[in-house]
């Protein structure tokens, strides 16, 4: 990404300056010697600095240049682009420097635009594919990018840890030890997983679980008779609780502590709450009505 810096030419010839004239990227982004060779090969000396060659007083500029000869024919043009180059670069006294982002008309950096920019040059390049890149607007973006690793198998579960080549004592579940630890076995197999999402199916009135892969949950690929709304809802119920069992698998890993299957369900209530709520425009959502019956929200 090309960001320059804009240095006020007064800086440049500044008292200790140390930038050389025709070596040194200091008034275009290109050193001038490869910019006027001809002129470069005239200099008597190569590595003269920015404040011997140019004097700046009274805001008016003066250049001293040295040549081993006289300046003729189409260094005679070199000369006068150079001055005019010079010229342009010249600035008010006492300008303060600051930073120019080159893909702004204006010079001015924003996240907004950074975000444009990304979206559109590299998402649709295939580095990031742009249908693999879900978004849901009800959850923050550190939800997206958390299912976006899960769905690409970037979660650093044991087994992928072992394809990758680090020695582990063990690619079991940590929790249980009942199963080679997969990112299907940690977010839906695993029994305490599988607990919590009995628990989360329950609160919404939906029967038991299917035994579903995480692409079939986190894609929406089961919610599909829903409206809209309630699809995008459900999403991001399905969304908080992968990101928060997979903290939780940390929690008790790294830490030893861990949720009951009650505590984990109140958690997973509490996040898509205040996630949801803060997030759904033209609806403001119940919270004793969000515990008890989500749906009777959604009416």
């Amino acid at each position: 990404m090309d960001i320059k810096f804009a240095s006020s030419f007064s800086k440049v010839i500044g008292d200790g300056s140390d930038t050389r004239f025709w070596e040194d990227p200091w008034v275009c982004g290109t050193p001038l010697k490869q910019k006027f060779t001809r002129l470069y090969y005239l200099e008597k000396e190569p590595e003269v600095r920015v404040k011997d060659r140019v004097s700046w007083i009274d805001r008016n500029m003066t250049c001293n240049f040295r040549w081993t000869r006289n300046v003729s024919g189409r260094t005679c043009n070199d000369r006068d682009s150079l001055l005019t180059l010079l010229n342009a670069y010249v600035k008010q006294e006492k300008v303060m420097d600051s930073w120019i982002w080159d893909f702004a008309g204006n010079g001015l950096f924003t996240t907004k635009k950074l975000a444009n920019l990304l979206d559109g040059n590299i998402l649709n390049k295939g580095l990031l594919v742009r249908e693999e890149f879900l978004k849901n607007r009800l959850t923050p973006i550190k939800i997206a990018i958390f299912i976006w690793r899960a769905l690409k198998r970037r979660i650093p579960v044991r087994i992928e840890l072992d394809k990758r080549g680090i020695d582990l004592d063990s690619v079991r579940c940590p929790l249980f030890d009942d199963d080679v630890e997969t990112i299907e076995h940690t977010l839906i197999f695993c029994h305490h997983a599988m607990d919590i999402w009995v628990r989360v199916y329950k609160w919404w009135g939906l029967g038991t679980v299917s035994k579903l892969s995480i692409n079939e949950i986190f894609r929406g690929k089961c919610n599909r008779s829903l409206s809209p709304l309630c699809s995008s809802i459900w999403q991001a119920i399905e969304w908080t609780y992968g990101y928060l069992i997979w903290k939780n698998r940390n929690q008790k890993v790294f830490s030893d502590s861990s949720w009951s299957g009650l505590t984990g369900l109140m958690e997973i209530q509490l996040k898509s709450f205040e996630w949801i709520s803060n997030r759904l425009k033209n609806r403001k959502l119940d919270w004793l009505g969000w515990i008890s019956n989500p749906w009777s929200c959604l009416v």
